[in-house]
């Protein structure tokens, strides 16, 4: 039986093309996108696949637009006996194979299931790999033959309809907690696929998915909510959690499919910029004694951001980021801090003992008398676990009380790792200069404003 939560993400994806845009569908544009999610599959990441109607979609474009993520949520089904396949059936997992063939043998199975062509449990993971593999259909076979596929050039239309994120490797700094050791710096980066801007960009010590979450919360508060999250396949960007945010959110969560990195050039060839222009300067930093925290990396980085990189014109465009982000007219979509929090909280499933109490990572709650025995969804910031929301059947209940803590973090959140910087000497450098061109053109937006709200006021 698949998770609830994933069969969510499945049917979302589907249908984020549609409750994903921020401006109003062109006459027949509705019906297009339909007819093109039909011919699309549902998946369920590690299951099975299948297609499904033009009715069925509306049915969920419908219940989103109504319940929003939970909405989503399936019923759980039963599973009989299995069954042998029939010629008709191994020509549809052929085919679905041949559409994509990244696709696993339980996604196959799962559409199939699920487009009502076999019933529930019937079809023997085993025996439609062997079939498939005597077909010449192997996952591998059919990956390699389209291998040498063309690629086009894409642009997005305009800010936020699609933005990119991925992580970097970068230069090694002393360790916070053992300053004998040095450390791997991580960088995060979130870039507009239209502008080139990028929304928000910082150095960590590792690259798992609260690091991404941070980066990425951040990148909206300051710029707003894309219509599409453009990722790769490693173990941050496949999670359910971001899956799920970005359902909340109503974003289009894409990934790469395997093998095929195509639409990924503009955010490496951010990260080429950085390694040829922003490194050169961070060495010499490092070797001058002048950088040497993560806070002092971050600093140097969006010095460079926006004090050069988004003045400077791109070769591509023809045109420096910021022109070309404060040049657009679409009007991004904003959702508040405490919203995002919300929406940003980690959720686990745990069922209430008798006594009214439940347990999450070493620790013991109290909750409501009456939801003993029952299982209900916590909802929790991974770094503050003394306050614990809790949810059941759809609707929050009194928060839990903590009886025994034993942690106050999830395990999986690193603890801050940002130790004091130390005094260095005055020293002009690029970065120095950057930094000084970016408050020379933020003191201009403040008069700027300025004097364009007194205008408004005099009017």
């Amino acid at each position: 039986m698949e998770h609830p939560e994933s069969i969510a993400a499945a049917r979302y994806a589907l249908i984020a093309p549609i409750v994903s845009r921020q401006t109003p569908l062109a006459p027949g544009e509705m019906k297009a996108l339909l007819q093109e999610a039909s011919r699309c599959v549902y998946e369920v990441p590690g299951g099975r696949s299948r297609t499904v109607s033009i009715r069925t979609l509306e049915r969920w474009v419908e219940a989103y637009r109504k319940g929003g993520w939970d909405a989503l949520k399936p019923r759980v089904r039963s599973s009989k006996g299995r069954l042998r396949m029939d010629g008709a059936v191994l020509e549809k997992a052929k085919q679905l194979r041949r559409e994509r063939p990244e696709r696993s043998v339980e996604q196959i199975i799962f559409l199939l299931e699920e487009g009502a062509l076999v019933p529930p449990g019937t079809v023997a993971p085993s025996t439609l790999a062997r079939h498939l593999r005597q077909a010449g259909l192997s996952r591998r076979s059919v990956m390699k033959e389209n291998a040498a596929s063309g690629h086009r050039r894409f642009e997005a239309e305009d800010i936020l309809v699609l933005v990119q994120a991925d992580f970097k490797h970068f230069v090694y700094l002393p360790d916070p907690r053992n300053p004998k050791k040095r450390r791997k710096t991580i960088l995060c980066l979130v870039l507009d696929d239209y502008s080139r801007y990028i929304l928000h960009a910082q150095f960590y010590f590792d690259e798992k998915l609260p690091r991404l979450e941070d980066c990425l919360k951040k990148a909206i508060l300051r710029c707003g909510v894309p219509e599409m999250l453009y990722v790769d396949n490693g173990a941050a960007f496949s999670s359910q959690h971001l899956t799920r945010i970005c359902g909340k959110l109503g974003i289009d969560l894409r990934h790469t499919r395997p093998f095929q990195p195509r639409g990924r050039g503009k955010i490496e060839r951010s990260f080429q910029f950085i390694d040829t222009s922003f490194l050169p300067e961070v060495y010499a930093r490092i070797e001058a004694g002048q950088l040497t925290t993560l806070e002092e990396l971050n600093d140097a980085l969006w010095a460079w951001i926006d004090g050069y990189y988004h003045q400077r014109v791109h070769g591509g465009t023809k045109e420096t980021p910021q022109a070309r982000w404060n040049g657009s007219s679409r009007r991004p979509r904003r959702v508040s801090l405490a919203e995002l929090n919300e929406i940003f909280l980690w959720e686990e499933t745990r069922k209430v003992d008798a006594t009214g109490c439940v347990r999450l990572l070493g620790n013991t709650y109290e909750v409501d008398g009456d939801l003993g025995s029952r299982q209900v969804t916590l909802r929790y910031d991974p770094y503050d676990l003394r306050e614990i929301q809790v949810w059941f059947e759809g609707v929050r209940r009194g928060n839990a009380k903590p009886v025994e803590l034993r942690r106050y973090r999830d395990r999986r959140v690193p603890a801050d790792e940002v130790a004091p910087a130390e005094e260095a000497d005055v020293q002009l450098s690029f970065l120095d200069l950057a930094e000084q061109k970016r408050k020379a053109q933020w003191k201009e937006e403040e008069i700027r404003y300025a004097c364009t709200t007194m205008g408004g006021e005099k009017r």
